[in-house]
């Protein structure tokens, strides 16, 4: 039993306690089935045409095919995110998914930039310690350029997913910017459980690019950083340097390549990010990132207050709307 003392001070301790809000996590559990039911949902029905006329072979498909697939994927994840977006959220959603586009072109030069670095680096000290080799060069122009719409696609459609929508819904309900970060980079990772290659080390790699992915995200709200390096990460990977991306492999690389039974060094079957060469290299990109903005002390609040300040300093006949930073 407590005497009178000692329960104030057990009573006053606890109030100090920070609680946990779980009505707010149970909402953001709700959305993300709704969402990952909803997307599906329109996948399927977008997809069935095509399956039942025979026009596209969903298991075998040419080359212009794919492009027809990975389009009804990005549509049914946008259309997914807009319903909730607009319809629970109540939000706009260009903005609040991250697409805004003012001041954003060097964003998608950074993210070529960080990526072209990245396979630069990784490929010369790869080739040099011979754990992979070229055996030939193949340019097929179309290849090349379907390639890099499908790559397009794929970068808006994941980054819209698990950037845009997953890991934006967690900064919403104020979670910690570093935890929602990981945690959204592993359902990154376990969505490609299924593909070839798969191993312990991929899993691990894949979420450590999930971060790297997200951390200027989690600064900016603003997804074409994450979508330019999304998409150059696998062009690079794939079609141009000849690798596997993420277990998938490419018939008419630009190089091709022969790789070593040294699969921790290069990757082996999955790709250059399964290696331990790439592990280092997104440690390094993604510190340099976290400085970067740490050192400039620019987040998302930072900027809404600054846009919010320059709209309430402008002319009398603004029309309401605002300025929002996306």
């Amino acid at each position: 039993m407590f005497s009178g003392a000692k329960l104030k001070i057990y009573y006053l301790c606890n109030q100090n306690k920070p609680k946990i809000n779980m009505k707010k996590y149970l909402i953001l559990l709700a959305k993300l089935i709704v969402f990952a039911m909803a997307a599906g949902f329109f996948m399927v029905v977008l997809m069935l045409p095509f399956a039942f006329s025979g026009w596209v072979d969903v298991n075998n498909p040419e080359r212009w095919a794919i492009l027809v697939i990975e389009a009804i994927q990005v549509a049914s994840v946008l259309l997914a995110a807009w319903l909730i977006i607009h319809y629970w959220d109540e939000v706009p959603f260009v903005t609040n998914m991250g697409f805004g586009l003012q001041g954003r072109g060097k964003d998608l030069l950074c993210g070529l930039g960080v990526a072209a670095a990245i396979y630069a680096i990784g490929y010369i000290v790869s080739l040099i310690a011979g754990w992979i080799r070229i055996d030939g060069v193949h340019f097929d122009p179309s290849y090349l350029i379907i390639q890099f719409l499908f790559y397009i696609m794929v970068a808006v459609m994941e980054e819209s997913m698990m950037r845009g929508f997953v890991l934006g819904h967690m900064l919403d309900t104020g979670m910690n910017k570093f935890l929602a970060l990981v945690l959204s980079a592993f359902i990154f990772a376990c969505l490609h459980l299924g593909n070839p290659g798969m191993t312990n080390f991929s899993l691990f790699n894949l979420t450590l690019a999930g971060i790297l992915l997200g951390v200027a995200y989690i600064y900016t709200r603003n997804l074409w950083f994450p979508i330019s390096l999304h998409l150059f990460w696998n062009f690079i990977q794939g079609p141009v340097l000849g690798y596997d991306v993420s277990g998938t492999g490419a018939k008419n690389t630009l190089l091709k390549l022969h790789i070593s039974d040294n699969t921790l060094m290069n990757g082996g079957d999955f790709g250059f990010e399964a290696s331990l060469p790439c592990t280092i290299l997104m440690i390094i990109a993604t510190g340099l990132i976290i400085y970067w903005f740490e050192t400039k002390k620019t987040t998302y609040e930072e900027a809404t207050v600054l846009v919010d300040e320059s709209v309430n300093d402008g002319p009398d006949d603004n029309d309401g709307t605002g300025t929002a930073v996306g």
